[in-house]
This record gives structure tokens, C-alpha cells and sequence, in this order.
């Protein structure tokens, strides 16, 4: 039995064969791969070796070979960027060398050093500029890379009448409802800040602008009105309607006149006879002393 399964031919369709040319194609595959790599290694000692490269030493004596300059502050302002920016924006005359107001730098120990130490002191270069009682100069100057970018608070309050003493004495003097507020309900968000009357106010008239509210109204004495020579009648009209109206309409000789003619200061109308010295003769006069009774009002003359 054992001779009838040699005598038995190989099965060469079957997995033997399959697994035969997978092994010839390896050994091909092999050959041809260490025959490229056999010449590419015989190029190389054709080809001449590379200039070694400085060594780790070298490179640094180079760097340390270097002269040192001053740091400059675009030096500081690599890292201090927000800094770097305020200061170059909004700096003032603040916009200077770092070094000249940080001699020193990069000191601060929490826990050994205060920060209030390291800190440059304002009257290293400046002096009591408001005054003794107004000495503590970040209250107001918060900011010193921005030192004119100061917000509105309640300390900044209590400093208003030492640097603005004629609206003060203004806001005393002539009592109004403005006089019962705080500096920064109008002066808000920043020093600086001037409003807008109609904030709080409304205009006298649509076609009235924000800048005529002043013309007429001081903001620290508001009640107080003053107006140039030259005001047109149609500004005055926006209080004084009906009389700009009648005044229109009666066509006369004091149609053509600037209403500070008659009225050089608020509220003031001048006597007839500062521009009629002798309209009548004397028994005239005396027999009828007011020119109104005869001629009805200065806005609309009797014919």
C-alpha cells in the first residue's frame, strides 16, 4: 500500500506549485534589490564626503561674539506686546525709551519684592502738578501707558474743581438742576468726554443742532443765555415763536432788525428813545410819555 502512494505523481496545479513561484519571485525580487544597492554603494567613494559642519562649541562662541547693544522698545515689546501697542497709540508724552522710566526690570519676587517697589515713581519725573490733594497720581492716570485715556469715576469726582475751577465756581454760582450732578453724569465714560445736550434734553425745534444748544446755553450756568450780535432772528424764533411770527408779519422798518438790536442782552429790551431820541415835539411827549400806548408793541407797530 505504501508503494502504490509514492508510485503517485505530484498534484502540480495544487497549493505546492502556487507556494513554489511565490518563493522564485521573492529570490528574483531579493537579487535585484541588493544588485542596485551593491552599485549605489560603489558611487559613494566617487563622490567627495561633505564639509563637516561647525561644531556645538563653535556655534556658540559665534553668538556670544556678537556685540550687545542697548534693548530698544521694540526689544520690550516682543513679549509686552498689549503694552508695546497701548503705549505706541496712546502713549502721549509717555511715548518714550522704556529704560527711562523701568531702569530696572524683571525684579519682581512675589513675596520678596512688592510690586509697588518695582513700579517707576511718577515724581521721579514729575511734580505735584494738581496740588498735594491730588498727589496719588494713578486715581486718575489708571493707565500709564495711556496716561490721557482716564475713565470717570467717583475719585476722578472729587479732583474736578482742582483742575476746572471756573466751572466749579460756575456750577455754585449759578444754580441750576446741574449744579444737583455729578460731574461725570454728563462728562461719563472717559475725562474728556463732552456731551451732547440732547443726552438728556430735548431740542427747542427738529431742525435744532446740538451745537446751537450752546450758542445760547453755557452748560455750567445754563440758565444764563447769551447769544453773539449777529443771531439770526430764525435762532431766537425757536423759543420766541409767536413773537418772531408777529414781527414777520407787521412789515416795518424793525422787520429788517437783528433781535439783539432791541434786545442786546437775554431777556433786556432797550427804550424807545435810544434809537428815536426826539420823534415827537416836546407837548407830545409829555402828554404821552409811553410810545407803546400809541404805537401797540415793537413786534407789530400801529400804522
Amino acid at each position: 500500500m505504501a508503494e502504490e502512494q509514492d508510485s503517485k505523481p505530484y498534484d502540480l496545479n495544487g497549493p505546492t506549485l502556487v507556494f513554489a513561484k511565490r518563493v522564485r519571485a521573492f529570490v528574483k525580487w531579493a537579487l535585484l534589490f541588493f544588485c542596485i544597492l551593491g552599485f549605489g554603494l560603489s558611487l559613494v567613494g566617487c563622490i567627495a564626503p561633505a564639509a563637516p559642519g561647525p561644531s556645538v562649541e563653535e556655534d556658540i562662541m559665534a553668538v556670544y561674539a556678537a556685540g550687545v547693544r542697548r534693548l530698544e522698545p521694540k526689544d520690550c515689546g516682543r513679549c509686552h506686546t498689549k503694552i508695546y501697542d497701548l503705549i505706541k497709540t496712546k502713549g502721549g508724552k509717555h511715548r518714550i525709551d522704556c529704560q527711562q522710566c523701568h531702569v530696572e526690570f524683571h525684579v519682581y519676587r512675589p513675596g520678596k519684592i512688592p510690586y509697588e517697589d518695582v513700579l517707576p515713581k511718577c515724581e521721579d519725573c514729575h511734580e505735584q502738578v494738581h496740588g498735594a490733594d491730588m498727589a496719588k497720581c494713578s486715581g486718575c492716570h489708571s493707565e500709564a501707558h495711556a496716561p490721557l485715556n482716564i475713565p470717570a469715576d467717583r475719585f476722578l469726582e472729587e479732583g474736578c474743581s482742582t483742575c476746572h475751577s471756573e466751572a466749579d465756581k460756575e456750577m455754585k454760582t449759578y444754580v441750576t438742576q446741574h449744579t444737583e450732578l455729578y460731574c461725570f453724569t454728563c462728562h461719563h465714560t472717559r475725562h474728556g468726554y463732552i456731551p451732547k445736550c440732547v443726552e438728556c434734553h430735548q431740542p427747542h425745534s427738529e431742525e435744532m443742532t446740538p451745537a446751537e444748544c450752546i450758542v445760547c446755553h453755557p452748560p455750567h450756568k445754563a440758565l444764563q443765555v447769551v447769544y453773539p450780535e449777529n443771531i439770526t432772528p430764525e435762532t431766537c424764533a425757536v423759543c420766541h415763536r409767536d413773537d418772531y411770527e408777529t414781527l414777520k408779519e407787521s412789515n416795518t422798518k424793525h422787520t429788517a432788525l437783528d433781535c439783539a438790536k432791541c434786545h442786546p442782552e437775554h431777556r433786556t429790551i432797550i427804550r424807545c428813545r435810544e434809537c428815536h431820541p426826539d420823534p415827537h415835539d416836546p407837548a407830545t411827549l409829555q402828554k404821552f410819555p409811553v410810545c407803546g400806548r400809541c404805537h401797540g408793541v415793537a413786534h407789530s407797530l400801529l400804522q
